[in-house]
């Protein structure tokens, strides 16, 4: 067992930096810089001559194409013949998303566009969003080095330090890099999208009963944040020049403290951070109808450096958790419909915001008792869905009747056929096996052949040897009777059994 303990310690251990995740981090971190610029920067371009509430309702329209292409990909999606990195779904990606810099270059030139082409244009840079964000959360999903904070997190860094080097360009070679940023992260991604490690843990294409159960107390929380934070940008963007400048720059300072927090090991639940950010938000909501010009500069900040955390936070564990749930489908299947509750929320903010503006001053008092209406809101719907601070810390549970409770283990007869179930996920666990390449160990271990496991769990032949390949690489075992052997003499600890009977 001193093998067993090794592999053991070296499971905890933080997975080595591949090229392949390396060359995926460049990818979203081009991605991230061609959405803030495309979303936020090239605001100050357009419709120069508009006036604030109006122009605001023309850019809302990017934020409605970002909740349109992740209800559209999710509907896509159901189908198994659908294939979100085929190749006409990546060409039509990358034509909307040169659509902003286009026409934000033909703005500077003088040239004179109708509001309902930028209307339009917004609307298909907001789907080119959308399908961005599905592409590189599936990519990560597919790493299999298990550090989804880290891709996600460097990603945005990198990507916020592109940007901040953009906006110092001239407008041209804004246009330009704001093109290159878009075209590229979607060729990283056709390049990437065969080559990454786990591939033979989920098909493109299977596709099977959905797993993912949504939780009432975060949805709702989701759309309340995206709508405080739609609102923050409006402010942010109908105070224009150095205002706008410095306000976006914030989203490096989140970038920042989730690199640090992920340099030091710390993973930040999605418990915790949502209860951070509610104190975040509601301190900034109520403060900001009474704080100075110059304060509530600091407080935008604060609240654009939230986002920027809060996203790179929910991204990570929302791969996570479709990988959890045994991958029974790919990350871009799951993803689109969970992602929609953010861009509803943010939508909403934005185009409340963008209304009051359109019919009153751009900073009247009215933003102020909306904000204090938010804090309410937030609050109460931090109340009634919220569970308990340890619903998702089965740790802090085990702690709350204390570290020296005396453990209580019941005694029970197990027959063979459950002593063999307890060694098939012992061995798994150990091997660091997928929920779904345990299913498949589960039956090979009892002599069960290819044809079988392609009928019993309802996958492809492809698929069958994809995972049987990987169970025998991880084992290091090149033949099924070698398998049935091993599992059969495999020693099972009584941490093990008591584990296995705990239901762990």
């Amino acid at each position: 067992m001193d093998t067993a303990a090794a592999k053991r310690d070296n499971r905890t251990r933080r997975s080595d930096l591949t090229a392949i995740e390396l060359l995926g981090m460049v990818g979203f971190a081009a991605y991230f810089a061609w959405m803030l610029v495309c979303f936020y920067w090239f605001y100050s371009e357009i419709l120069r001559d508009l006036p604030l509430g109006q122009k605001d309702l023309v850019q809302s329209f990017v934020f409605l194409g970002t909740v349109l292409g992740y209800l559209g990909f999710h509907l896509a999606a159901r189908s198994a013949s659908f294939n979100i990195f085929s190749t006409p779904v990546l060409v039509g990606i990358g034509i909307s998303m040169l659509l902003s810099p286009c026409c934000a270059m033909a703005e500077s030139f003088g040239l004179n566009i109708y509001e309902g082409i930028y209307c339009l244009t917004n609307t298909l840079t907001g789907i080119a969003g959308a399908g961005g964000v599905i592409l590189w959360l599936d990519i990560c999903s597919r790493m299999d080095s298990g550090e989804e904070f880290r891709f996600t997190s460097f990603s945005l860094f990198a990507g916020a330090a592109l940007f901040a080097l953009v906006i110092a360009m001239p407008s041209l070679l804004q246009f330009v890099f704001a093109a290159v940023f878009g075209v590229g992260s979607l060729a990283l991604v056709h390049y990437l999208s065969p080559r990454c490690p786990a591939n033979d843990k989920c098909a493109l294409k299977e596709l099977t009963a959905p797993k993912w159960q949504f939780t009432r107390e975060i949805e709702p929380l989701m759309v309340a944040y995206g709508m405080v934070f739609g609102s923050t940008f409006v402010y942010l963007f109908n105070c224009g020049g150095t205002t706008l400048l410095i306000g976006l720059l914030f989203v490096l300072l989140g970038a920042v403290l989730m690199v640090v927090l992920t340099l030091a090991g710390k993973e930040v639940g999605i418990t915790v951070a949502q209860r951070a950010l509610l104190f975040l938000t509601v301190l900034t909501c109520v403060a900001m109808p009474y704080a100075p010009d110059k304060l509530q500069l600091v407080i935008v900040g604060v609240m654009v450096a939230s986002w920027a955390a809060i996203m790179a936070i929910n991204y990570a564990l929302m791969v996570r958790k479709c990988k959890e749930n045994g991958w029974c489908a790919p990350a871009f299947r799951q993803l689109p419909l969970r992602l929609s509750f953010r861009g509803i929320g943010f939508w909403l903010g934005w185009l409340l915001s963008s209304v009051i503006t359109l019919y009153a001053d751009a900073h009247s008092a009215i933003f102020g008792y909306m904000h204090l209406a938010m804090a309410v809101a937030l609050v109460l719907v931090f109340v009634l869905c919220m569970p308990d601070v340890h619903h998702h810390d089965q740790e802090a549970v085990s702690k709350l009747v204390g570290d020296n409770a005396e453990k209580q283990i019941v005694s029970v007869e197990l027959s063979e056929s459950e002593i063999f179930d307890a060694k098939c996920a012992a061995a798994a666990e150990l091997y660091k096996l997928s929920p779904r390449e345990s299913d498949v160990l589960g039956y090979l271990a009892r002599g069960r052949n290819a044809a079988y496991l392609q009928e019993k769990l309802c996958i492809s032949p492809h698929t069958v040897k994809s995972h049987i390949y990987s169970i025998y690489r991880k084992f290091d075992i090149h033949s099924q009777q070698k398998l049935m052997d091993f599992i059969e003499e495999y020693p099972l600890s009584e941490e093990e059994l008591a584990r296995y009977m705990s239901g762990e």
